[in-house]
């Protein structure tokens, strides 16, 4: 079994080492048969050439390099993850942030989910055990309530969807088309492998707020883009679509 650590990057030149260095240690001590995939997401900072440093010292990093046509506008972090994504040879796939604010610790929860049989494992920031530790308190509430309106359209089981973070079988990931370019690309994915019969899990997490660089979220952007996908996805589990 082998696990591809998918890590979207944008402009994160302060992140991007201490990121994979400390996935390499978590790894390394697990005994994981294991590759990081960082998608370098058209950064225009130093980021590109640290992956490539990186890439030559540590043979199973392995980055892939999105440059920018003039076409793409605002967050394409959803891009980066399904490009990594395609890319990778795991079994089990780890979406997980560049600034450091997914829990190590639950890395190998969501591990252990996956290999008793769960198709798809979220991080979960509002399950008992979980919190979302120094986040935003305004952007704490636009999450949870993300993940509650999902609840009430789709009946999803789940105490947290919008968190990017989570793990899954590559085999779904094939089965999925996964259309989101942004950060709705999280609540994108959950629904979809709800209403396609898969089976979802989740183990608690703390969410660390990032300490070097800026953040990409933009809140009436994020909030626009979460009720236009699940105005969509309605519809068309209304007309079971899927």
């Amino acid at each position: 079994m082998t696990v591809s650590f998918i890590i979207p990057f944008h402009n994160e030149e302060k992140n991007c080492l201490p990121s994979i260095l400390r996935i390499i240690k978590f790894a390394r001590k697990n005994r994981l048969k294991f590759e990081i995939i960082p998608v370098d997401d058209r950064s225009t900072d130093k980021t590109t050439l640290i992956l490539k440093e990186i890439s030559v010292k540590y043979h199973n990093v392995k980055p892939v390099f999105r440059r920018d046509d003039g076409k793409e506008k605002g967050n394409t972090m959803g891009k980066a993850l399904i490009e990594g994504t395609r890319q990778a040879k795991g079994d089990f796939i780890i979406w997980t942030m560049g600034d450091l604010a997914d829990s190590l610790v639950s890395y190998k929860d969501i591990i252990e989910k996956l290999s008793e049989g769960f198709d798809l494992v979220f991080g979960s920031r509002y399950m008992p055990g979980g919190s979302s530790g120094n986040l935003d308190p305004l952007k704490a509430r636009l999450y949870s309530s993300g993940t509650l309106l999902a609840k009430m359209l789709f009946g999803i089981p789940i105490h947290d969807i919008t968190n990017a973070f989570r793990g899954f079988k590559k085999s779904i990931f094939n089965r999925i088309k996964l259309e989101e370019s942004g950060f709705s690309i999280s609540p994108e994915l959950a629904i979809k492998a709800y209403l396609k019969g898969f089976k979802l899990g989740e183990v608690p997490t703390t969410y660390t707020n990032r300490v070097e660089g800026i953040s990409n979220f933009k809140l009436y952007h994020m909030t626009k883009s979460y009720l236009f996908l699940y105005i969509k996805l309605f519809i068309k589990s209304l007309a079971n679509r899927f």
